[in-house]
């Protein structure tokens, strides 16, 4: 029998790290796909960072793992976590706020953060209006931008704060290609899975 192909051979190193990756994250509870990328190759022997696969690649296989280890279960926390992120989106309407992440995407876990982004001024409005509300947070920086993690049941919510002035051109499409909803449209995805 022939051996494999070099590229045969890296896009099932591909997939096998990505099924390894989101059972880590699933099981785990690990959120950052790189960390999970590196430990699912430490774990499989692979030293070649270029075969690592990419957070789509790790998101298909999430999906693929709660389909086939607890696909009851993980709907029923997907639906609680994301009637919890519309009770939220609509708590903090004034900023605009918008879902994004795992939630939105399908491949939460028991672990996963609610995620959220909205526009204020300054990220100290938004955090007045926590501080106003009663709310308990912890400011936490999301990749170079002011967030705050709210700790929450049954899930944690992460914002982000983005500026105002970058409200209209995220709302005609984000480059970065990632998904978003507001209250009005996670109204409706919702209705349609009841």
């Amino acid at each position: 029998m022939p051996a494999k192909s070099a590229p045969a051979r890296n896009s099932h190193l591909r997939l096998r790290i990505a099924q390894v990756a989101a059972q880590l994250m699933a099981e785990h509870g690990i959120r950052d796909y790189g960390l999970a990328k590196r430990k699912a190759a430490r774990q499989l022997g692979v030293t070649d960072s270029h075969v690592l696969p990419g957070n789509e690649e790790i998101d298909e296989a999430l999906r693929d793992y709660h389909a086939i280890y607890r696909p009851d279960e993980h709907a029923q926390t997907l639906r609680a976590q994301r009637e919890q992120a519309l009770a939220v989106l609509e708590a903090f309407g004034q900023f605009s706020p918008l879902l994004t992440g795992a939630v939105l995407a399908g491949t939460a876990s028991d672990h996963a953060n609610i995620e959220i982004e909205l526009y204020a001024d300054a990220s100290k409005e938004f955090e007045q209006f926590l501080v106003n509300q009663g709310v308990s947070f912890k400011v936490a920086d999301r990749n170079g931008r002011h967030g705050y993690l709210i700790y929450s049941d049954p899930a944690d919510v992460l914002v982000t704060v983005l500026p105002l002035s970058s409200l209209h051109a995220h709302s005609r499409g984000r480059a970065d290609g990632v998904k978003r909803m507001n209250a009005e449209q996670l109204t409706q995805f919702l209705q349609g899975q009841s």
